[in-house]
C-alpha cells in the first residue's frame, strides 16, 4: 500500500515538475534552495556534496569519494 503511494506522489511530481519545488520546500537551507534553481556557486556546490557525502557514510581515503564527489559537482555543472 505504501510503495503505491509513493510512487502515485512521484508520478505527480514528475508529470507536473514540482519536484524542484518540493526539494527546496523540504530542505529548509538556502543552498538547497538555490541548488534546486541551478544557481550554485562552485562553494556551494562543493559543501553540498562533501555533506552528501559525510552523510552516506564514504571513507576519506578512498577513490570512490573522489569519483562521486566529481560527479556530484559535475551535477551542478562543475569540475574538479
Amino acid at each position: 500500500m505504501r510503495m503505491a503511494y509513493v510512487i502515485a506522489i512521484m508520478s505527480v511530481f514528475l508529470l507536473t515538475g514540482l519536484t524542484p519545488v518540493a526539494f527546496a520546500k523540504n530542505s529548509g537551507s538556502k543552498a538547497y534552495a538555490q541548488a534546486s534553481k541551478g544557481n550554485v556557486t562552485y562553494r556551494q556546490a562543493w559543501r553540498l556534496c562533501k555533506a552528501m557525502l559525510d552523510r552516506e557514510g564514504v571513507p576519506t581515503d578512498s577513490n570512490d569519494r573522489y569519483l562521486r564527489g566529481g560527479a556530484c559537482l559535475a551535477k551542478y555543472g562543475y569540475h574538479l
